[in-house]
């Protein structure tokens, strides 16, 4: 086998691997955590790029609690346990120095509350930064809903090393808010907890869509183009001035 042909070969084989990979739902290339522990009593190790850094990831039930996703990390990052809570939907990414990793997980069902935290080396220890109230608070609450809720908050990629980090705010996919399922995305210098951009879904997209899982990159944009297509009906009272729609009028007039 020549040279050549085993170079052809080699990055076929890569190229296979990468696509086989399992995706983040909101973060393409983080890895997902929580469909890939059920029943795996020894847990999932997860290498930070430098592989001089893993995190063993496991689901233990107790009597205490119904069911706990724990982060133990060993290595040049540091060592200690980080606890998810429930973990539901949990997905790692990695930042590409591996000074820091990050993770999205759902305190509740697979549909939210997403939160997202970065995990790094500090002064006593591993340090857990929780970004969800920042972006929950820059977000607001910009569409009418049934009732007031938070969105969910996702992590879409690292940016500047382990420096900042790309996080979206998500209306919860479901039918109480208007324009559910959209999102907006910021730019967070985690360690300073600040917010040093903001884009919306539409330019989020073309920025950052490579970065994005099948979640964000589904998000409608006909409901940042034109919100008034995506309203709940539920949400808004009949307007008594609009006129009655063609099929209804045609209606009337049978009956005449």
């Amino acid at each position: 086998m020549t040279l050549r042909l085993r170079s052809i070969l080699a990055a076929a084989a890569a190229t296979l691997l990468v696509a086989a990979a399992p995706a983040g739902f909101y973060a393409r290339q983080a890895q997902p955590i929580w469909n890939r522990i059920a029943g795996a009593p020894a847990g999932l190790r997860l290498e930070a790029p430098d592989r001089q850094t893993h995190v063993l990831a496991r689901y233990t039930e107790t009597e205490k609690t119904d069911g706990e996703v724990t982060l133990r990390v060993r290595g040049k990052l540091g060592s200690g346990t980080v606890s998810l809570g429930p973990g539901v939907g949990s997905e790692l990414l990695w930042a590409p120095n591996s000074r820091a990793f990050a993770v999205t997980t759902s305190d509740g069902g697979a549909n939210g509350l997403y939160r997202a935290i970065v995990v790094a080396l500090g002064r006593g220890g591993l340090k857990v930064t929780d970004l969800s109230p920042l972006i929950r608070s820059a977000f607001g609450h910009p569409v009418k809903c049934g009732w007031p809720e938070y969105p969910n908050v996702a992590i879409v990629q690292w940016r500047d090393g382990s420096q900042k980090v790309i996080v979206a705010a998500e209306i919860i996919a479901h039918s109480n808010c208007d324009s559910f399922g959209t999102f907006k995305a910021y730019e967070v210098d985690w360690r300073a907890r600040r917010i040093t951009r903001t884009f919306d879904q539409i330019e989020a997209k073309r920025l950052f869509g490579r970065s994005m899982g099948i979640e964000l990159r589904n998000a409608p944009n006909e409901c940042i183009r034109s919100p008034r297509r995506c309203w709940v009906a539920t949400n808004h009272e009949p307007d008594p001035s609009a006129k009655p729609s063609e099929s209804k009028a045609t209606r009337r007039r049978t009956r005449s």
